[in-house]
């Protein structure tokens, strides 16, 4: 005769063929977490070669993006175009009109000038407006970002160098004893042209970091004053490049 399964048996017998919730639940984390970045890096391909293709005209200014078509090109599904071109939008680059779609948006070559001029005047008075105190807590982080646009020069990736170029000069701008400096300095969408220009400079990105070293030296030695006059000299030197 068989003896009885006790509630302890039918107890440990369970735990062996019961799914641990957890694991499932840490397993479906990972599958999602995966699932994501190679979401994200679809979009960020898409928004690299829109942008690419804009700064070499392959686009022209006022030109209509088809997201299905571009979902087609790049075989994938148009939630990723879509998100790119929101962060693209976000850039200032493209522009979506009911009824007319996304288009490219029209810059030009004088708002371009103006923006680059008045970017120079606005980072030359920030850096005079700097307390000592301040800079000293903050000069690590500028330092780290100018090591960054180094990393990123040599191996060749542009949108982290545009990332920590933007960053480098948004970090001293924001040191300034002014709220409404850094507030002006955001709206002339200071990300969108630097990208834009560092498309078209894509062979210089090592020289490009290393014109930051003397911003650097000189707001360690706590020269405001030429560290102004710099930062301006360095957004005046991209007029040269322009039409």
């Amino acid at each position: 005769m068989s003896m009885p399964k006790t509630p302890a048996a039918k107890s440990k017998r369970a735990s062996r063929v019961t799914p641990n919730p957890e694991t499932f639940q840490d397993s479906t984390r990972m599958t999602h977490g995966t699932t994501i970045e190679i979401h994200r890096s679809t979009r960020d391909r898409i928004r690299l070669a829109l942008l690419k293709r804009i700064s070499e005209g392959t686009y022209l200014p006022g030109e209509r993006l088809k997201e299905l078509a571009l979902a087609n090109e790049f075989e994938v599904s148009q939630a990723p175009v879509r998100e790119a071109f929101r962060e693209l939008e976000a850039l200032g680059v493209l522009v979506s009109e009911h009824y007319r779609g996304t288009r490219v948006r029209e810059i030009s070559t004088r708002e371009t000038k103006d923006v680059y001029q008045l970017r120079g005047y606005l980072e030359e008075i920030a850096a005079q407006l700097i307390p000592l105190s301040k800079l000293q807590e903050e000069m690590g982080s500028i330092e780290a970002q100018q090591m960054i646009m180094r990393t990123a020069a040599r191996s060749g990736d542009l949108d982290r160098f545009a990332r920590a170029n933007v960053q480098f000069h948004r970090s001293i701008v924001g040191l300034a004893s002014n709220q409404i400096l850094p507030k002006i300095w955001d709206s002339l969408e200071i990300g969108m042209r630097s990208r834009l220009n560092l498309q078209k400079n894509e062979d210089r990105l090592l020289s490009l970091a290393e014109i930051h070293q003397p911003i650097v030296d000189t707001l360690k030695l706590g020269d405001l004053k030429r560290t102004g006059v710099l930062l301006r000299e360095h957004a005046f030197s991209f007029l040269d490049n322009l039409p």
